[in-house]
């Protein structure tokens, strides 16, 4: 276009030209002729003419531009920025982006500046999943900066989550209209475009949006080069585009943050009246911004809907949807647009997962939908890619996904829409995945396991700790059980349950499931059926029914036969643990010894490992914790050489127990430590408090009281939200020892009331005649011997009955003082005779020379001072011990104390 107005305009131009030569040549003649004489003048003159002539020859022949004048000042587009919601919380992404946008250099004149890092525009993707925030993020940016950029702010929608996003051309054609580029101007071809675009902003200072963003492909064309300007694209992947920052991710809002955008669009006052309904609304939206800001706008226009109502109807996720639509906003609107986007695949693995419990996901998971791991991969990357799904990041080999709420119900909302055969296929095929997974993990601590699934089904999780794998997937697996048997697929369904059955240590099952989820079909094969009724047992020993796991163990067969050795081996230790739950410790020794030796003539290791745990247990209770040292530390071995981790922290834990009994805190310490840390790296709160319990004795042992005070605080805190009863009395319990000993007797006192009150609330006779024991010692050093005689007699009696060998010893010597103190030394020196026999059977030696002095301090108090010093030489010489507590009183001393 501007070449054809110039050569219109030629002829004028050249005409022009000529007079002037014409005057000019007129002009010069008369100057030559002055300073020349007539030859050489004439000479010079034609010269003069030829040259002039030739000049005028020349500006006629060429097409000439229009003549200089004074250029119109160039206005900027209009201030084309929408207006948009109000940027709350999340102040570090909106401060990183700011701090870029402003760091644009003056405009170069018209020429880019040599130095790279200052030759090129700001171009700067920010990506997140539907309804984080993205278009807010970037025009609030936009709206703080528009002052940086006086040649002009412009807006594009680019339609990226619609059914027809805008092409390059229709995007390049809106961009130059709004930069006054006349329509007859703007090229055909989007090439051209895109040269035009670049050549009209190479010098000028320029913010563009390109919001909804829907490929590198698309925007690329629409890139300026300048140096002063800044693009802004947002989009739900995270494209490349030439962007020359790192692209911004738009995470969710913290909980404070979520309340905040809350707050603005319901009301600041009617949030802050009921904070704790308000939070719970955040987590109903998964914190989502665009599910809050529906929420709180439904609130501001319904003064009559409270922020309790409200909860109500987003409670239940299967109705969440619906409640989160309002006026033209609608969170199912908006994933929709991506959704409709993905493959066929994708889809249709996209909502059967998320269908699942939720958790964590990994490629096992889809490949359990799609068939195989290199669709399963493609899936993800697909998910990924649009912000549907998250990567967390971990580094594990099988990596880690994670759906937000929200998107997680719309997904599986969407996978009932399949048809129902081809859904049905589908769950199927996921019920046999996770049968073969549970099956392959369960071989390694049932050997007869291994042959039931092929190695090629299952070769992506032989490198994940089994116990782990279980306790993540418990809530699906169980889902796999009930969806198996609504499909008719019952033998699936009952491999599920026995392979599930080797892990009831490392999960937790909901109450009264027991029967539900290990029963079976008749036409179940023996060996199933075995492990099933075991199963039932062992979970009726959790639920405290120990006479019930005794009634399924008793006829000793599997499907109406007799059962092989290594399951008979395995009853036998249910057994044992019934009647140790029912307080009968001689009978637990029995039968767990008698299954330890089963199960070792049957190389079964795993099975091998936990009796031994249980079997040491019992050896202590029944007074012999040198035998239970051995036992223990040999299946700590069994456990390292197995790998689990689990197992190895929780015997490290027991065995630490053992060693506070022999008097080695030193030993046990480190080892209760290393549980600690173990458990909690697991996520196995129950455990790690179990070892905090454990890890305070021993530091009481130690003497560092404040420490042991910390560990049972902690302790408590993780039993008490969990309604762990039984160990917070435990905790509340071992706290009187070391009140007492830091001298308050009155916060010893109140703990011990507080902990008999657990007790008899929770039905534990045991620990109830534990803390009668404590009860009694309290009494004792408040110099009132006639009252403690009563709660230590209960405290003999109940252990004495359940066989706990030890705690009947720990109660016969502290009423024997009791008796010692008021003159009654007859029935003094009987209970210490009773309480040294227990003692000597096993490795007691601190024990022993406690006694010792207190049966010392009876003899002098008879007046048989002679008897006392041949037995304080005595022992002296044969126990070391005794030297190191000269002067020690059982009245006055803490219990297991030096």
């Amino acid at each position: 276009m501007t070449e054809q107005v110039g050569s219109r305009r030629a002829p004028y131009w050249a005409a022009g030209a000529i007079g002037g030569s014409v005057a000019a040549l007129s002009m010069t003649g008369d100057i030559i002729f002055d300073l020349f004489d007539g030859p050489t003048a004439v000479a010079v003159c034609g010269g003069a003419a030829v040259l002039v002539g030739g000049l005028a020859w020349y500006h006629s022949a060429r097409p000439q531009p229009e003549p200089l004048t004074p250029a119109a000042p160039r206005t900027a587009p209009r201030h084309e920025l929408p207006r948009t919601a109000p940027w709350v919380g999340r102040e570090v992404l909106l401060d990183g982006l700011l701090a870029v946008l402003r760091d644009v250099p003056a405009s170069p004149g018209g020429s880019l500046s040599p130095d790279p890092a200052h030759g090129q525009s700001r171009i700067i993707v920010i990506h997140g999943a539907p309804g984080s925030g993205k278009t807010a993020l970037a025009l609030n940016a936009a709206h703080r900066v528009r002052d940086e950029y006086p040649d002009g702010r412009l807006y594009l929608e680019l339609r990226g989550d619609g059914d027809e996003p805008r092409t390059g051309a229709e995007a390049l054609e809106q961009l130059l209209r709004r930069l006054e580029v006349a329509p007859e101007d703007i090229p055909a071809g989007v090439a051209d475009r895109a040269a035009l675009l670049r050549s009209l902003t190479n010098d000028r200072r320029l913010l563009i949006v390109l919001d909804n963003a829907h490929s590198t492909e698309q925007v690329r064309p629409l890139l300026p080069v300048g140096a002063g300007c800044a693009v802004l694209i947002t989009s739900r992947r995270a494209l490349s585009a030439e962007a020359t920052r790192p692209p911004v991710q738009v995470v969710l809002p913290d909980e404070d943050d979520a309340l905040g955008v809350l707050a603005h669009y319901a009301g600041q006052d009617r949030v802050a009246a009921d904070p704790a309904v308000a939070l719970q609304i955040t987590r109903f939206c998964g914190r989502l911004p665009l599910a809050l800001r529906i929420v709180g706008s439904k609130l501001s226009q319904r003064p009559d809907l409270s922020l309790a109502r409200m909860q109500a109807r987003l409670e239940d996720e299967r109705h969440r949807l619906r409640e989160l639509v309002h006026d033209d906003k609608s969170l199912a609107a908006c994933l929709a647009f991506t959704y409709r986007e993905l493959g066929e695949s994708t889809r249709a693995a996209c909502g059967l997962v998320a269908s699942l419990p939720a958790g964590r996901l990994s490629d096992w998971h889809f490949a359990a939908v799609t068939g195989s791991r290199d669709a399963a991969v493609a899936a993800c990357d697909e998910l990924i890619e649009v912000s549907l799904m998250e990567a967390r990041g971990d580094d594990s080999a099988d990596g880690g996904y994670h759906f937000h709420d929200l998107i997680r119900v719309y997904a599986a909302e969407r996978s009932e829409e399949l048809p129902p055969d081809e859904r049905r296929a589908l769950e199927a095929r996921q019920v046999r995945a996770f049968r073969d997974a549970v099956v392959h993990l369960a071989a390694r601590r049932a050997p007869e396991l291994a042959a039931e699934v092929p190695p090629e089904r299952v070769d992506d999780l032989d490198r994940l700790p089994a116990a782990s794998w279980v306790a993540g997937e418990q809530e699906r697996l169980l889902w796999a059980i009930g969806r198996g048997r609504s499909l008719g697929m019952d033998t699936e369904s009952a491999e599920i349950g026995e392979a599930l059955s080797y892990f009831l240590d490392d999960i937790t099952l909901p109450a009264g499931s027991a029967d539900w989820l290990f029963g079976a079909p008749p036409e179940t094969r023996p060996r199933v059926l075995g492990s099933l009724r075991r199963a039932r047992a062992a979970v009726a020993l959790t639920e405290g029914a120990p006479d019930t796991a005794l009634t399924l163990l008793a006829d000793g067969t599997e499907g109406g036969g007799p059962a092989e050795p290594v399951h008979r081996a395995r009853d036998e230790m249910v057994v044992a643990r019934a009647h140790a739950a029912k307080s009968d410790y001689r009978e637990a020794l029995r039968h767990m010894s008698t299954a330890a030796d089963g199960l070792l003539a049957a190389g079964d290791s795993w099975h091998v490992l936990n009796s031994l745990e249980k079997l040491g247990e019992f050896q202590r209770w029944r007074g012999r914790p040198e035998l239970a040292e051995q036992s223990q530390r040999q299946a700590l071995r069994l456990a390292q050489e197995a790998g689990d981790r689990r197992a190895q922290a929780r015997l490290r834990r027991t065995l630490a127990e053992t060693l506070g009994y022999l008097r080695r805190p030193e030993e046990a310490a480190p080892l209760l430590e290393a549980a600690v840390h173990d458990f909690r790296v697991l996520n196995d709160r129950r455990w790690e408090g179990a070892c905090l319990y454990a890890l305070g004795k021993i530091y009481r042992l130690l003497g560092r009281r404040e420490e042991a005070l910390d560990r049972y605080r902690r302790a408590e805190e993780l039993f008490g939200p969990m309604g762990e009863q039984h160990w917070v009395g435990r905790v509340v319990n071992a706290r009187i020892r070391v009140l007492a000993g830091m001298g308050d007797l009155a916060g010893a006192a109140a703990a011990a009331e507080r902990a008999l009150g657990v007790f008899r609330r929770v039905g534990d006779e045991m620990w109830f005649a534990h803390t009668q024991r404590d009860v009694g010692w309290l009494r004792l050093r408040e110099g009132r011997p006639g009252e403690a005689l009563e709660p230590l007699s209960h405290a003999v009696g109940v252990t004495g009955r359940a066989g706990d060998a030890y705690a009947r010893a720990m109660a016969l010597h502290l009423r024997a003082v009791a008796y010692r103190e008021l003159g009654r030394f007859t029935e003094a020196h009987a209970d210490f005779e009773a309480a040294l026999e227990v003692y000597r059977s096993g490795d007691y030696a601190w024990n022993v020379a406690a006694v010792t002095h207190d049966v010392v301090l009876t003899l002098c108090a008879e007046g048989r001072d002679e008897e006392a010093e041949r037995l304080r030489a005595d022992i002296a010489a044969a126990n070391p011990v005794f030297v190191r507590m000269r002067g020690r009183d059982g009245a006055r001393a803490v219990p297991d104390e030096d």
